[in-house]
């Protein structure tokens, strides 16, 4: 007999009894009525048990001016296997683990995994693949991957950068220009159980894939190969802590090599630690010294504030300023303004700043691109000309140094920028300053990326020479032209070791102090030698950068240590563009039987 506290729950219980089944039979009468088709039935069952996975893509790749591949995707072999089938006996897990390198352990984790799919070992190479398929062990599979591969090895590696194993870009303009090299990926149809696990079969069916788009720089890969060899021998004889150089085309602005060392090897960055990825000649800030003090003279001289032969007391190489005493490493009682820059005098420099007033000589720093007044160079990044689709596709954001706004000067801060203390610049800021000296007063934008294809070979963004502004008159170009050369062939010039035998140079020494981070204080043994400069001088073809990173070896002077690195790089580089020689003894030899046909430009 029911009792009064039970009635309740019994009423509950027939109630929950009339829904469900009130429930099942509108089900039921539904699926009477209207029953699904068969293709609906299908389409259930596909989500049930089919499995949807996308693989990489093919990715685009990365070409050198002259269409050397720099990056490429090649097909390589992954080795997977079902671990429901794959069992293998404590003979077959040794040579499974002798030929990939493994353990026998790492092989016996694998096959103990409790799913369908497993990677044994990604991006094997062929050989290594058909060994362990000699084995013919169940449950092992080949899959074709796309991978990256570097033809040039380390050349330009912090640069190009690198991807990892999804494919994507990790660093340098793999990472920057991922969305276009990466391409659509392509999707692999396969199944799965009723846990939703993938069941490996080895012949799942594939969906054609997009190809991304190509990269085309304006670099050379023989310029660059010859820059990364001299700058690695100029690094170790100065026994430095590293280096860079940047070679450029002063007509067009485009750059034709960016070198750092030490480098890497971007076919194999599993041990790669990310400190020695960085790109410091694109990337690095630092005082730039005396390589700066041309463009103070230019300033000069474009608004008549001197002359080339006007003469400034140098004070004998000691002079105070602001209660500041600084002084000059090879003094002189008296130098005309060509003199100053031979003799690279920060007393006749400051001097010949004064002339300009703060303003005029900070707008000059200015007209010249410091301080990123440099387009390309900051984040105002250019845009190519494209389809209308590809709005989105732009060149490189690199960083730009930093100059103090002239209101903000002392004495002793607005002398220390005159002579390139108290400021700072990059690589790419000074290669395209000095192009301006080098073409005649013109400051080009800077170019790495020429132009952006798609698979089927169409343009989707080109990046063009662009004259950014008229600087310096073309006379007084030329007048710098004169007087960085005897920087370089004066027997009072700091430069000369940045001759070479075949063609004339023109370019400047710096050597400067580099801040402890720590103390925050000028480091008493730390150094930055530095050669800047141009060759053939009248028609110059190329301007190069080199900077020598911290040389243990004493004295630690630009002319020492960077010069010499210049003088390769000008040499070998003019020689493979076949650029007529344009000193006399070279000349004498071009008669007396041997040939080289001048070329055109790049």
């Amino acid at each position: 007999m029911n009792t009064p506290a039970a009635a309740p729950r019994l009423w509950l219980f027939k109630c929950a009894a009339v829904v469900v089944f009130g429930v099942l039979g509108v089900r039921a009468t539904y699926l009477h009525l209207f029953a699904p088709s068969g293709k609906s039935l299908q389409a259930l069952a596909d989500r049930q048990y089919e499995l949807q996975e996308d693989l990489r893509p093919y990715r685009g790749g990365v070409f050198d001016r002259r269409e050397e591949p720099l990056a490429i995707s090649i097909r390589t072999p992954s080795l997977a296997v079902n671990p429901k089938v794959f069992n293998p006996d404590p003979r077959q897990i040794r040579n499974i683990a002798r030929i990939l390198n493994l353990t026998p352990q790492d092989v016996q984790l694998i096959s103990a995994k409790s799913g369908y799919f497993a990677w044994l070992q990604r991006q094997v190479h062929h050989r290594v693949a058909a060994k362990i398929m000699a084995l013919a062990i169940p449950g092992i599979y080949e899959i074709t991957e796309s991978a990256r591969y570097y033809p040039a090895g380390p050349a330009a590696a912090h640069l190009l950068g690198y991807v990892g194993l999804d494919n994507r870009g990790l660093h340098g303009l793999e990472l920057f220009y991922d969305r276009e090299l990466r391409g659509q990926s392509q999707r692999i149809k396969g199944a799965k159980d009723a846990r939703g696990r993938r069941i490996f079969t080895g012949d799942d069916q594939a969906e054609p894939e997009v190809p991304g788009h190509s990269l085309h720089l304006t670099l050379d890969r023989v310029i660059q190969e010859i820059a990364e060899e001299a700058l690695r021998n100029g690094t170790e004889k100065a026994r430095a802590k590293g280096g860079f150089a940047l070679v450029s085309d002063p007509h067009t602005g485009k750059i034709l090599a960016v070198a750092n060392h030490p480098s890497f090897d971007p076919n194999d960055v599993r041990q790669l630690k990310i400190d020695q990825t960085r790109n410091s000649a694109l990337l690095d800030q630092f005082e730039p010294g005396s390589i700066i003090k041309p463009f103070v003279l230019a300033g000069a001289l474009e608004q008549k504030k001197v002359q080339p032969e006007q003469v400034f007391n140098c004070e004998n190489g000691s002079y105070r300023v602001g209660g500041v005493t600084f002084h000059d490493d090879h003094p002189a009682d008296k130098l005309t303004v060509a003199e100053t820059l031979v003799r690279s005098s920060n007393i006749c420099t400051y001097k010949i700043a004064e002339t300009l007033g703060r303003q005029k000589f900070y707008e000059n720093y200015m007209a010249f691109g410091f301080n990123g007044n440099l387009p390309g160079a900051t984040n105002d990044a250019h845009n190519g000309t494209g389809d209308g689709s590809e709005q989105n596709l732009r060149a490189p954001p690199w960083p730009s140094g930093r100059v103090s706004h002239f209101e903000k000067w002392l004495p002793i801060r607005f002398a220390n920028i005159a002579f390139g203390q108290g400021m700072t610049t990059t690589g790419l800021e000074l290669v395209q300053a000095y192009g301006a000296l080098a073409n005649g007063g013109n400051l080009m934008r800077p170019t790495l990326i020429d132009r952006i294809e798609a698979a089927d070979g169409s343009v989707l963004a080109s990046f063009h020479p662009e004259v950014v502004r008229r600087v310096i008159s073309p006379e007084v170009a030329n007048a710098m032209r004169k007087m960085l050369s005897r920087v370089v062939t004066d027997k009072h010039g700091t430069g000369s070791k940045a001759m070479t035998a075949s063609y004339s140079v023109a370019g400047k020494t710096g050597t400067a102090q580099k801040v402890d981070p720590v103390r925050r204080t000028y480091s008493a043994d730390k150094r930055i030698a530095s050669f800047v400069g141009f060759a053939p001088v009248e028609d110059p073809y190329l301007v190069i950068l080199v900077v020598i990173d911290e040389p243990r070896e004493r004295p630690a002077y630009g002319g020492l240590w960077a010069a010499p690195v210049f003088s390769e790089i000008a040499q070998k580089s003019l020689k493979y563009l076949n650029v007529a020689p344009d000193l006399e003894e070279n000349n004498l030899m071009i008669s007396s039987g041997e040939s080289s046909t001048p070329s055109g430009r790049l």
